[in-house]
């Protein structure tokens, strides 16, 4: 049966197109995600500075959190003391050592890397087991290779979290929906030769023989159609790499890297899609006896499979379980990570279930239809209704491109309105002067006394975890670190005291959430040991706690206390807040002070705002980027399907010709069917993005509705429709080109 096989796909070309345009874009989506992951677990930083070094010292920058089996990735950078040199040095096989400072400037007695030169006959991995041996119980790492880069790039290691968790993410609904896609597709092209299915069975050919001819096809057209995909999924995934790297989800330095792990990955889920789709497709036509399946050839009238019952009623399974855990469990930036694949489980269970959903909403459609369209409305209600399993097959892209175009979009700009929100509640300060040197205190003292300035506070940013007591409220990326000032805190940090005072912000003191405070079961005077982004640990005294918005996850420590941990080594910024009223006054004062003293800059409460878009647009980007890509493979999806299922009605076509209908009126009915099928479509996979939306938007934004213009529904709507008109009215017009008793003779 293979050699049917090949000549099926030789002489049946136009079956087999859409089927294998869908598993070469599956497969490249694929490939590119693959990259995207590839990417963020080498991190290949290839060396400037230290690329004459055979092997680099560099400080861990990773941390086991205290009682999780979790890490995480220091922010700042993790120095290395001075005396390790010689340590280095004194190690057999070592030619040279000597300490680099990369980031200036440095504390004394630190550098920031160890630059080692091998003796000659020394390899750079023996080496780097030799100097690991020397250097074991400090909290060092030995580099070679690409590897060296990370000493001078160490946010590179955060980013590839990041990127991993990103990659894996997009991924996965990538998979789902190629292989939905993929299966979708190879079910519509077999039911389409049922006839010649039919005919197989009738002359003599067992389920078994028919079986392993469509597997046959299946498997040389997948075989061909990875294979081609190997280019595309290389630029595509470079793609998108270069746009996240614009965007600074990704440092520029880092490297994309594709092996042959996405390749094996996307050949496997671009097998398993096809397959799988061949088994269930052809199943049912092997299975048949060869009178009845000749029967069902030419007038539908199965119903839908068991199958399909139960991965469907799963899938929304899922979806309803995902949209309880995001109501019920899940809150801040974490609540889209299950929204997301909540969109995607209640499109796919809705589509699996679309036979019998389209019957359904057919016999409702149908009185306005036909009150409408007349004649032609009448006929493609019948023609619907006639054969489900066909226009089931066509709605079902159209709910995937509905539902997952509306529900992530909508999803981000939920996010984003949220996250706006968020800043404005927070952002007490006026203005925002920034320096180029680190802003001293007799620059903040300058600012404060200012006439209509209420307070000024330098502002250090980082991040840390609390280590003593133990913290079982905070995350794997731990808290944010604010350094304030402690005269001017009160003023410029969206915070009320509820014990304690902020003034008292001074030596080794922090200030945190009462409510925080309470979880550590520690008070005003009370000590705890936090380990801060440099890697280094420091014992605070607990001198305020305070009330802030629930999402104000901060502790506020000391500028001059956290600068010192930081790789910039000082303060940059000062915050200002001004009286009621006095905002302009004092933006203009600032002005005149920058306009005299070189190197400091001024921001008013506007361009802050603006510089936070930006900032969200730019991080939203890559967002948008990936999930456009998968929004676009569903709409070549439904163009494909249509154009498949409409240029395989000649006979049909012709067959109406011969009987009186004119192309204008085969024309029309063509396109009343494309605005039935268009409006399931779309009713559906509104359904799947609101039963996703409702939730999060509740959870995330304590609101019914999601945050975005209309605008944004009424184009996927227009989208959808107009893909639908377009593949369903051109194929159509094509095919009524020729002459109507030679598509009559057309065979099925």
């Amino acid at each position: 049966m293979f050699g049917l096989a090949v000549r099926t796909l030789r002489y049946r070309k136009g079956a087999f197109v859409a089927a294998f345009v869908a598993m070469v874009l599956g497969a490249a989506m694929v490939m590119a995600c693959g990259g995207l992951m590839e990417t963020g677990i080498r991190t290949a930083v290839p060396p400037q500075q230290l690329a004459g070094a055979d092997v680099v010292v560099a400080g861990e920058h990773r941390y086991d959190i205290p009682g999780t089996d979790e890490y995480a990735v220091l922010p700042e950078r993790v120095r290395v003391d001075d005396d390790l040199v010689a340590t280095v040095a004194a190690v057999d096989g070592v030619a040279t050592a000597e300490g680099r400072v990369l980031d200036e400037p440095a504390p004394s007695g630190m550098v920031d890397a160890i630059a080692v030169t091998a003796a000659p006959g020394i390899g750079a991995a023996e080496l780097r087991e030799r100097i690991g041996a020397a250097l074991d119980g400090t909290a060092t790492t030995t580099l070679t290779g690409d590897d060296r880069g990370l000493a001078e790039l160490p946010e590179a290691r955060a980013s590839s979290e990041d990127l991993i968790s990103l990659a894996g993410v997009f991924g996965g609904w990538a998979i789902m929906v190629s292989m939905f896609g993929v299966a979708s597709m190879l079910a519509l092209s077999i039911q389409q030769r049922g006839r010649e299915l039919a005919l197989l069975r009738a002359t003599g050919a067992t389920p078994g023989q028919l079986r392993r001819m469509v597997l046959g096809e299946t498997l040389l057209l997948s075989v061909v159609t990875t294979a081609l995909a190997l280019v595309p999924g290389h630029y595509l995934g470079r793609f998108l790499f270069e746009r996240m790297t614009d965007a600074g989800v990704v440092p520029a330095g880092v490297e994309f890297r594709q092996g042959w792990i996405p390749v094996v990955t996307a050949v496997g889920a671009a097998l398993l899609a096809a397959v799988g789709g061949a088994l269930v497709a052809g199943r049912r036509a092997a299975a048949v006896r060869p009178t009845q399946a000749l029967a069902e050839a030419a007038l539908e009238q199965r119903t839908m499979g068991a199958w399909r019952w139960v991965f469907g009623l799963l899938a929304l399974s899922g979806g309803i379980a995902l949209g309880v855990v995001t109501l019920t469990v899940m809150s801040g930036p974490l609540t889209s990570s299950t929204a997301g694949p909540a969109v995607i489980l209640w499109a796919i269970g809705l589509a699996l279930l679309s036979p019998v959903l389209t019957r359904a909403m057919t016999v409702l459609l149908q009185w306005p239809v036909r009150a409408v369209a007349g004649v032609s409305g009448h006929l493609a209600v019948l023609n619907a209704r006639g054969r489900t399993g066909r226009t089931a097959a066509v709605v079902t892209p159209i709910i995937m491109l509905t539902g997952i175009a509306t529900g992530t979009l909508y999803l981000q700009s939920t996010e984003d309105a949220v996250n706006r929100d968020a800043f404005a509640g927070g952002l007490v300060a006026d203005a925002v002067v920034t320096s180029s040197a680190p802003a001293d205190d007799a620059l903040v003292d300058r600012i404060a006394a200012l006439p209509g300035v209420a307070g000024a506070s330098q502002l250090v940013r980082s991040s840390g975890f609390v280590e003593v007591p133990r913290d079982r409220s905070q995350s794997d990326e731990g808290w944010t670190l604010q350094g304030v000032t402690p005269g001017g805190a009160a003023a410029t940090t969206p915070v009320t005291t509820v014990d304690g005072a902020l003034t008292d912000l001074t030596g080794d003191t922090v200030a945190l959430d009462a409510g925080h405070a309470r979880s550590l079961g520690v008070g005003v005077g009370d000590e705890l040991t936090l380990r801060l982004g440099d890697g280094a640990t420091a014992t605070v005294r607990v001198a305020a706690t305070f009330d802030a918005a629930d999402d104000y996850d901060t502790l506020l420590l000391p500028a001059d206390l956290l600068a010192a941990h930081t790789t910039a080594g000082g303060a940059h910024e000062v915050l200002v807040a001004a009286d009621d009223g006095a905002a302009s006054a004092v933006v203009a004062e600032l002005r005149e002070l920058a306009a005299a003293t070189p190197g400091l800059a001024v921001a008013d409460r506007d361009a802050l705002f603006d510089e936070y878009g930006d900032q969200q647009r730019t991080l939203a980007f890559a967002n948008y980027t990936i999930v456009l890509m998968i929004v676009a493979y569903a709409a070549i999806s439904v163009i494909n399907v249509l154009s498949a299922s409409t240029g395989a009605r000649r006979r049909e076509f012709g067959l109406q010709r011969l009987t009186g209908a004119t192309r204008s009126q085969v024309l029309r009915m063509v396109g009343v069917e494309g605005l039935l099928v268009a409006a399931v479509g779309i009713t559906l996979g509104t359904l799947a993005s609101v039963a996703t939306l409702v939730p999060f938007s509740l959870a995330r934004a304590d609101q019914l509705t999601p945050s975005g213009s209309p605008l944004i529904y009424l184009s996927v709507v227009a989208v959808a429709l107009g893909l639908t008109l377009t593949a369903t009215l051109l194929p159509a017009w094509q095919v009524l080109r020729q002459r109507a008793a030679a598509a009559a003779a057309t065979a099925d």
